[in-house]
């Protein structure tokens, strides 16, 4: 008789989900009062708070379903192991194009109703945000192997959680880098140091989203001293170290996946979280709500695609020793994700530019670019899922022969 052997990476997913689970519900329920309060005493409730009490609870509910199954599967239960579905049908991208697409026209049209927006917004927002990024990663994943339940979720559980603090910290680090220097540069310069106390002094009496707040950001961040370094980042630094990061669970197991499909779709599901967080992050602006989350679709189609890309190579580069490959996708996702930030940050500093003709000039070539890189890293996405598919291994059906018939005698 075959024994069961303990599972210990399942109990560490199960610690590690359920933990991440009950801090979320502890700080969804602290913004939740918080917002509750705020009703109470003003007769109107923060929007921002409450959308992102819902987002923080809904990534809660998520880790407590890595938590089920992972305990499952240290439990050696079979429902653990029942390979999941990646078929994607037509109907299937219609509930996702209309599900999307109602949630963002609702949300429109009450985004600036007081009265229910702080009860809507919330509802709005996680459909809003799962249903785009849901019908990416199917089309991305269709009909290519993500294993067992137990593998695919516990991958989104890592994507969720250990893949985003870990880029969190580096980014933050870099940032910290980056104001130690200006830190350093204006104690080594007194007029700089004057002009920053100066407009420190003026900038902490006004509320950040405010237009007063812009029209004093502006002469400052449209300088080519501050543009230079903010376009460094985002369109180099980021996107070389997401690059690398986003599929950090396909490195972890790229030794026992079975073929490069399946790092593939492992890899756009790594993308599909890491595009949760991302875009939950910013869908409290409750201002320009609709505009933030339909131009989020294409930055998930942008993590999720390049994600992707780098699973597969990542198996190939491990398995089948292609590091050229490898080296020339992490190249192509860096190239794909720079352009795509360079055109982002374009178009907001475009907008933050005096009204004239070169400032319209570039807002709109940055979001035609931005437009042109979501149709091709679409087209990218659709046509490695079909390249891929041709690396799945066959199965092969033991098909025993019939066996010839009796004699029969009369």
């Amino acid at each position: 008789m075959k024994t069961q052997t303990t599972h210990y990476s399942s109990f560490f997913a199960f610690l590690l989900s359920s933990i991440g689970a009950l801090f979320l519900f502890t700080l969804a329920f602290i913004l939740g009062m918080a917002s509750l309060f705020t009703y109470l005493s003003e007769n109107k409730a923060d929007v921002q708070t409450t959308v992102y009490s819902a987002n923080i609870f809904f990534l809660g509910v998520l880790l407590v379903v890595v938590s089920v199954i992972s305990i499952l599967r240290f439990l050696n239960k079979p429902a653990a192991d029942t390979k999941v579905s990646t078929s994607f049908g037509v109907w299937k991208i219609v509930i996702g194009v209309i599900g999307a697409g109602l949630a963002l026209l609702i949300g429109s049209l009450i985004k600036d109703n007081t009265s229910v927006n702080w009860l809507l917004l919330p509802m709005l927002t996680i459909p809003a945000v799962l249903f785009p990024i849901w019908t990416i990663v199917g089309l991305g994943t269709k009909n290519l192997s993500l294993g067992s339940r137990w593998r695919t979720w516990s991958v989104l559980g890592f994507s969720l959680t250990v893949t985003p603090l870990i880029l969190f910290v580096l980014e933050t680090l870099i940032v910290i880098a980056a104001v130690f220097a200006l830190v350093v540069y204006a104690a080594a310069n007194p007029d700089v140091a004057s002009a920053f106390e100066k407009f420190t002094s003026q900038f902490m009496y006004l509320d950040i989203q405010s237009e007063e707040a812009l029209q004093l950001l502006a002469p400052y961040i449209l300088k080519p001293v501050v543009i230079i370094p903010i376009t460094i980042f985002f369109s180099i630094l980021v996107p070389m170290l997401e690059e690398l990061i986003k599929p950090l669970v396909v490195w972890i197991l790229a030794g026992k996946l079975e073929s490069a499909a399946q790092g593939f779709a492992l890899g756009a599901l790594s993308g599909t979280g890491f595009a949760i967080i991302e875009t939950f992050n910013v869908s409290g602006q409750v201002i320009e709500w609709d505009t933030v989350l339909i131009m989020r679709i294409g930055t998930a189609l942008l993590h999720i695609t390049t994600t992707a890309l780098m699973g597969g190579a990542i198996y190939l580069a491990i398995r089948e020793r292609r590091y050229l490959r490898l080296l020339g996708t992490y190249l192509l996702a860096v190239l794909l994700h720079g352009l795509w930030n360079a055109s982002a940050v374009t178009v907001s500093f475009s907008a933050l530019a005096a009204t004239g003709n070169l400032s319209d000039v570039l807002q709109w070539v940055s979001l035609g670019s931005l437009i042109l890189i979501a149709v091709v890293l679409l087209i990218i996405l659709l046509t490695s899922n079909h390249r891929f598919k041709t690396t799945e291994p066959v199965e092969i059906v033991d098909v025993q022969p019939p066996k010839p018939p009796m004699d029969e005698t009369i």
